[in-house]
């Protein structure tokens, strides 16, 4: 009887891509915490060997040969078919690792050597191995030689057409085990993330056979292996961050002509409306609405892309000048309430007195609209709660909704880029908005913050420091 049902697998595309990406002589671990990380490892592992006309042998402990046999087959693998074909292969730890009766990694070793060398003569590409190692957390005599194992493996495996995936299960094995299990696996997969692995030693090092002065080596060329990886990144964000400047100026040309255009034929319509006009006009009149608000919708887009290149480049001025945050945050209210009937508008916002400060007035607006569209996306429709407020030297702009609220675990994230609470495919944009509001916010010395609890709502404060109004500062 099944103990588990094989879930479906996470769509991690990078993931099924590398598997099918592997190479003969690849020592992998996976350390994984569900049964979703597991099979979502295992499963691309063992199809791309059966596509690459490899042997596959899977070795059981934790779970059952049927139990990954139903795996297998609820994911599409004609099990019997690769079976008999001796293209697949399922064994017990009894019958690879004590098959002797205790486990020798030398033993072992051999008997890797003399199964890669049969699937040669059966004409198969290679061969290739997943081991759930919960195995050795048992009593048999030699499980205590599973590091000495795993080590030696880092020479049996380089040159030869064979590789392995070993399973580790987090919930199961010790920190000690783990950290061994990385000092042994030149690549890892941590859930569903794969890793060069810095932390990596040479058997010679596992095994403590490696003098002081080639292990000094080894950690100065792990250094540098990992500085060199920072400096392509750094280049791959430069270069994106390019592209998107370059890109968002190149639309920004055709958006401004089309923008003219739209803004032009609805000058026309409205004069023609003055005088008798003709039956096509009015239905002319509601799809150019529909147009234009697609075309600021797209612009803000466009604009929001040119803000996240500026940002990264550290080129975020701001102009200071005088203003009323209060008028500000009015004229905001307005224009976010343009899109609502006066039934259904949800702003109620606070009447105070006038509070100036100096500041960077379109900025500003721009930080206001984001807090009061973020409130509107996820406000479920509900009434929201504006006020201005200063306290000491500091302004207080707080937007209060009832909607949806956010998990604790999501409110470090949400003021990062491209990043969103929900799935993407709920709301539209691109979820930049709360980015940029943090760091106008930062510009001008301030900050944006967030309280929330699930499923009754989120308060949003932007909080700025008044600044004297120098004259020079002005200019």
């Amino acid at each position: 009887m099944l103990q588990h049902s094989p879930p479906s697998l996470p769509k991690n595309t990078h993931l099924h891509e590398h598997m099918r990406g592997m190479t003969h002589g690849d020592h992998y671990c996976l350390v994984y915490e569900t049964p979703e990380q597991q099979w979502a490892a295992i499963i691309p592992f063992v199809t791309a060997g059966l596509e690459h006309n490899e042997v596959c042998a899977y070795i059981t402990d934790d779970r059952s040969i049927q139990e990954v046999r139903h795996a297998l087959l609820t994911h599409g693998v004609d099990v019997d078919g690769h079976v008999r074909r001796k293209a697949l292969t399922f064994m017990t730890k009894r019958e690879a690792y004590l098959s002797g009766g205790s486990f020798s990694p030398p033993g072992m070793i051999s008997f890797l050597g003399d199964t890669v060398r049969q699937a040669a003569e059966n004409g198969f590409s290679g061969f290739r191995v997943t081991g759930e190692m919960t195995w050795a957390l048992g009593r048999e005599c030699g499980c205590e030689d599973l590091v000495e194992y795993e080590a030696l493996l880092n020479d049996f495996f380089p040159g030869s057409r064979s590789l392995a995936l070993c399973q580790y299960n987090r919930q199961r094995f010790g920190a000690e085990m783990i950290r061994d299990v990385l000092r042994t696996h030149p690549i890892a997969i941590l859930g569903d993330q794969l890793c060069s692995n810095l932390f990596y030693e040479t058997p010679a090092m596992v095994l403590g056979r490696e003098s002081a002065e080639r292990r000094v080596d080894w950690m100065m060329n792990q250094l540098m292996r990992f500085r060199a990886s920072e400096g392509k990144l750094e280049r791959a964000v430069q270069g994106r961050d390019d592209f998107l400047g370059v890109a968002s100026h190149e639309l920004n040309t055709p958006l401004t002509s089309l923008k003219l255009q739209i803004q032009g034929l609805q000058r026309l319509l409205a004069q023609r409306a003055t005088s008798p006009g003709t039956p096509e006009d009015s239905k002319l009149t509601r799809p150019l609405e529909r147009i234009d608000r697609q075309v600021r919708r797209l612009s803000q887009l466009v604009s929001d892309l040119l803000d996240v290149s500026r940002i990264n480049a550290r080129q975020l001025a701001l102009r200071y000048e005088p203003v009323d945050l209060q008028e500000l945050m009015e004229e905001a209210v307005e224009r976010a309430s343009e899109a609502f009937t006066p039934v259904s508008m949800p702003f109620s916002l606070q009447p105070g007195a006038p509070l100036i400060g100096l500041w960077d007035r379109c900025r500003l607006e721009q930080a206001v609209t984001n807090l009061l569209n973020n409130a509107l996306k996820y406000g479920k429709g509900r009434s929201v709660r504006v006020r201005v407020f200063a306290q000491e030297n500091q302004a207080f702009l707080e937007v209060e909704d009832q909607g949806i609220g956010l998990h604790p675990e999501d409110l470090p994230r949400i003021f990062e880029r491209f990043e969103r609470a929900i799935n993407p495919n709920e709301v539209s944009g691109l979820g930049l908005g709360l980015f940029i509001t943090r760091e106008i916010a930062r510009a001008h010395g301030g900050t944006v913050e967030v309280r929330s609890t699930f499923g009754e709502g989120s308060t949003f404060t932007l909080k700025l420091p008044f600044m004297h109004m120098n004259p020079l500062t002005l200019r």
